[in-house]
């Protein structure tokens, strides 16, 4: 392999990859990202067998070969080269893969393409979807996947795809959202049901961080396929069932909050400074017109602040995690929210109160206070 590229492309693309690579792995090949030149494109992909990302970079192939090295060393020699800088990379007799720029020279060692495990490409039927819809519905449910990988089901997002449109749903147990856009999705036949894994729906997030008009997406027998633009990432599909979503979503929460977002957001922030540091619990206590916020942290103090809002129902006080607030009403664009509740003991309900085309629902459970 001797190929001659730019730093300003390579580092684009190093940079997409570096997220797939595990810092810690008994493999070693899995810590390598594979090269391999096809035409005038330096292909690169990696892999840490859940999720599989290959990304292509324009390049002068003086000659072509496939190998694989260090993606980590690689993203570190050519983050620290200079901005315009010209890339050399050339495999030698050795077997070790020389990396120059401007004045600088690297050494690293390869291991064999045989020993890397085999991408399979899609072959099947893709469906056409808008960039920009799935970045923002994925921006807007993602943080409420569970942490705890022992709840294998929650690990991820359940999409829901039918001819009007697309639904994601995430939940950890202690919250759920429910986002919905309509559009025409005839191209997909029957509902689809899958259920993607959070690391997936993350690298995706990355990929449509840069303007494409749009992603093809496809599923296989085991695994998920989404191009976006020249790059392909592949993720294995989560098994097991999803909680029905929709037993959870209160029909009958007949209270209702208006309240400002940015306001709501920056009192929950100076309240939850004395919250308990394990609960984050606030007590939120809604009378005619207004709400108090307040904390109680029997080791350091108290704290209280009173800021208006539209309500003229009964007084009632409901405890929250501030944390679990804060998360939903962070990626709100509407200058508004909605809270429908019933009680103190029953799960509230939050929504924009503009939703820009989209169904947005945020079910967060009630804390003892």
């Amino acid at each position: 392999m001797d190929v001659i590229l730019s730093r300003t492309n390579l580092f684009k693309e190093l940079h997409y990859i570096n997220g797939i690579v595990e810092r810690k792995t008994t493999v070693p090949i899995l810590a390598n990202a594979l090269l391999e030149t096809v035409g005038n494109i330096l292909r690169i992909t990696v892999t840490d067998l859940d999720v599989t990302l290959r990304c292509s970079c324009e390049a002068e192939v003086k000659v072509s070969g496939t190998l694989t090295v260090s993606a980590r060393k690689l993203f570190d020699i050519v983050r620290f080269a200079s901005e315009g800088a010209i890339i050399h990379i050339k495999e030698n007799k050795d077997e070790w893969l020389e990396i120059s720029y401007d004045r600088s020279r690297f050494k690293l060692a390869t291991l064999s393409k045989s020993n890397f495990p085999d991408i399979g490409e899609f072959k099947g039927k893709t469906v056409t979807l808008n960039s920009v819809v799935v970045r923002n519905m994925i921006s807007r449910c993602v943080f409420a996947i569970t942490q705890e990988e022992s709840r294998y089901t929650l690990n991820g997002a359940l999409a829901v795809m039918n001819r009007g449109g697309m639904t994601l749903v995430t939940t950890d147990g202690h919250r759920l959202v429910l986002v919905r856009r309509e559009f025409d999705l005839s191209s997909i036949g029957d509902e689809v049901r899958v259920l993607i894994p959070k690391k997936a729906l993350i690298e995706v997030l990355k990929l449509l961080g840069e303007p494409v008009a749009s992603l093809e997406f496809g599923i296989g027998e085991k695994q998920l396929f989404f191009k976006i633009g020249e790059r392909l990432l592949t993720s294995r599909i989560l098994s097991g069932e999803f909680p029905n979503y929709e037993m959870v979503i209160p029909k009958e929460n007949d209270r209702r909050i208006v309240g400002r977002t940015a306001d709501f957001i920056d009192s929950l922030r100076r309240v939850s400074v004395l919250a308990d540091e394990l609960t984050h619990a606030v007590k939120l206590s809604f009378s005619e017109g207004q709400v108090e916020l307040s904390s109680t942290n029997s080791e350091v103090g108290q704290a209280k602040e009173t800021i208006a809002v539209e309500y003229e129902d009964e007084p009632v006080e409901m405890g929250f995690n501030a944390q679990y607030l804060l998360d939903f009403l962070l990626v709100l664009e509407s200058e508004q929210f909605v809270l429908d509740l019933r009680n103190s003991e029953t799960q509230g309900l939050l929504h924009p109160q503009e939703d820009g085309g989209y169904l947005h629902q945020y079910v967060i459970m009630p804390m003892s206070i």
